[in-house]
């Protein structure tokens, strides 16, 4: 017998198969660990991150990427084919907070019909009475966020003994501050500066304004009311938004140089008025015209409360159509979205916790099933603090509607396996996955 053959023979055998992997551990209602795998991430400032996962460690977002590893126990959320933004949030709103000040907590009811509502429509975050607080279903964990200190201002030129009133208020307190920081550079050069200066007669909220504790707010509509908030802005700086400007298109570069924000209605329409030798009235191309000359803006529907009635994008259980209008008037579609999130939470001075999908930030976030702005589109989860506060597939009012299909815990983590281990082989990344044939299209925002 040839020696060769029996060497062969070993040659051609199979090596002995490898042990199977253990299998993934299942998801832990107690982990502390939440993820959100596969979506399209969109973080407002980073830009997006295709089929990526958000993954959280209670209250605040720790990672997000395309290649990010999920403990083993975590919290799943299936996002795949879907996508992921920050949660939405009105700074202004009825019906969802009760009460005034740190009594708005015990005031809270966590399973009321309308905290469910606007859960639906993607709210995580509003504002009303003088509070911000949080929409936490089931739990008063959490709730109040801020205090909001708005103190509200008028300076029509229709009014213009109150205007006067006004002025001489905030020359009084500038005044004040003037004579205090003289006595403190004196202390500092060790000279003679007797007593500090008391604020005897300095309205609190003008001095409040000033110092940047409060901020002010206005109403208006008409340019002319907007143009003497622009005088008062520039003579007074302070952190200010305006409640209106249906004409603030007319006057954009005004309220450019004058540092103002605004809260917008899209739709807010009012024609032309003929006998005026300006442009006046309302314009789809509000939005649009203020966008480009630099003011920051936040959109609420004409309704601040939540409806089952009525028009479809006029109240805040739809606040993202009030935007798509926004968009139809040439509104670039990045930009709505920050109107609804980031520029929001800068106007209510929350931005360091919401308003993107960063790190550090709080686990506030929502999964819809195709374009925010879409008509067809469904908010399919909320994430309120690192918690699951709303679930499509679960709640009573839309689980019927183009049912969501759910996958198996082990299917989601053997695709989180084989993603993290094409991350760690350099392997080029796939695309994105496509939405499903009867999610919604893309819409126009020409």
């Amino acid at each position: 017998m040839n020696p060769c053959i029996p060497l062969l023979i070993l040659a051609l055998q199979e090596p002995p198969a490898a042990p199977a992997p253990p299998p993934p551990a299942a998801p832990s209602a107690d982990s502390p660990f939440l993820a959100v795998v596969g979506g399209d991430v969109y973080t407002v400032t980073a830009g997006v991150v295709r089929g990526g996962t958000v993954l959280c460690k209670n209250d605040r977002i720790v990672a997000i990427g395309a290649g990010v590893t999920v403990p083993e126990g975590a919290r799943i959320v299936d996002a795949r084919g879907m996508r992921v933004y920050p949660g939405l949030i009105a700074v202004n709103s009825n019906g969802l907070i009760r009460g005034n000040g740190p009594g708005v907590r015990d005031s809270f009811d966590p399973f009321s019909l309308n905290l469910d509502l606007a859960l639906t429509g993607g709210l995580t975050c509003v504002q009303g009475s003088d509070a911000v607080v949080k929409l936490t279903r089931g739990s008063l964990e959490g709730h109040l966020l801020a205090l909001q200190p708005w103190v509200e201002l008028n300076v029509s030129p229709t009014t213009p003994s109150g205007r006067r009133d006004l002025a001489a208020k905030f020359a009084k307190a500038r005044e004040h501050q003037r004579a205090l920081r003289a006595w403190k550079l004196d202390n500092d050069l060790n000279r003679e500066a007797g007593e500090e200066p008391k604020p005897e007669g300095v309205d609190e909220n003008v001095l409040a304004l000033l110092e940047g504790s409060k901020t002010a707010r206005f109403s208006a509509d008409g340019a002319k009311d907007l143009l003497a908030i622009c005088d008062f802005l520039e003579e007074y700086p302070m952190d200010s938004v305006i409640f209106g400007g249906r004409e603030a298109w007319t006057v954009a570069a005004r309220l450019g140089r004058a540092d103002a924000r605004l809260v917008l209605t899209a739709r807010d329409k009012d024609w032309a008025d003929d006998t005026l030798n300006r442009p006046s009235g309302w314009s789809i191309e509000n939005a649009r015209i203020l966008h480009e000359h630099g003011v920051e803006f936040a959109i609420l529907p004409e309704s601040p409360g939540v409806s089952t009635g009525g028009i479809i994008g006029r109240d805040l259980m739809t606040l993202p159509l009030e935007a798509a209008f926004a968009i139809r008037g040439g509104l670039p579609q990045d930009a709505a979205l920050r109107a609804l999130t980031l520029d929001a939470a800068k106007i209510l001075g929350v931005e360091g916790r919401l308003g993107s999908l960063e790190p550090g930030k709080d686990a506030d976030l929502i999964v819809t099933d195709g374009d925010l702005f879409h008509y067809r589109t469904f908010v399919q989860w909320a994430v309120v603090n690192g918690r699951v506060a709303y679930d499509k597939a679960k709640a009573p009012y839309f689980a019927h509607v183009r049912p969501r299909p759910e996958a198996g815990a082990d299917e989601v983590m053997d695709a989180i396996h084989k993603a993290a281990e094409t991350e760690q082989a350099g392997a080029p990344e796939g695309e994105a996955p496509q939405p499903a044939g009867d999610e919604p299209e893309q819409p126009d925002s020409r």
